[in-house]
């Protein structure tokens, strides 16, 4: 009787499945497949889920990174819902590090400029009571 308990309990495991669910299979295919992109701004998927569908890509940028999203629609074959399977990815694209300098260089260039005209303004201003009223009575 043990015997036939063991076998039953044997073959009821391997009838079930003793390896990865389709779910598990199909984010090791996301993963694989991200760990393919070179962090740049596009990016074509060559691989299918384990439900047979192809995977879809989407890269957004933000300030300061590309974001990767590489996405199964899961086992209902229906995009954006509880079912789907996703990964995401993130890599510096260097564009920051560029628009910071020149924006630094302008601002360094403002500044110098608004200091030097406020020293001249303050040395054409500066002059005696005389020579202020002078520039008065010009104006009049």
């Amino acid at each position: 009787m043990k015997y036939v308990l063991t076998t039953w309990g044997i073959a009821a495991l391997f009838i079930s499945g003793c390896g990865p669910s389709d779910k598990e299979r199909t984010l090791s295919i996301l993963n694989t497949e991200a760990d393919r992109w070179d962090g740049g701004s596009e990016f074509a998927p060559s691989a299918t889920d384990a439900y047979g569908r192809p995977v879809t890509v989407s890269i957004s940028k933000t300030v300061l990174d590309y974001v990767l999203e590489v996405r199964s629609n899961g086992p209902d074959g229906l995009a954006k819902n509880s079912d789907d399977i996703v990964v995401n990815r993130s890599k510096r694209h260097g564009k920051i590090i560029e628009v910071t300098a020149e924006a630094g260089e302008k601002l360094t260039e403002s500044g110098t400029i608004g200091v030097i005209k406020g020293i001249k303004k303050g040395i054409v201003g500066s002059g005696s009571g005389k020579e202020k009223d002078k520039d008065k009575k010009k104006d009049n």
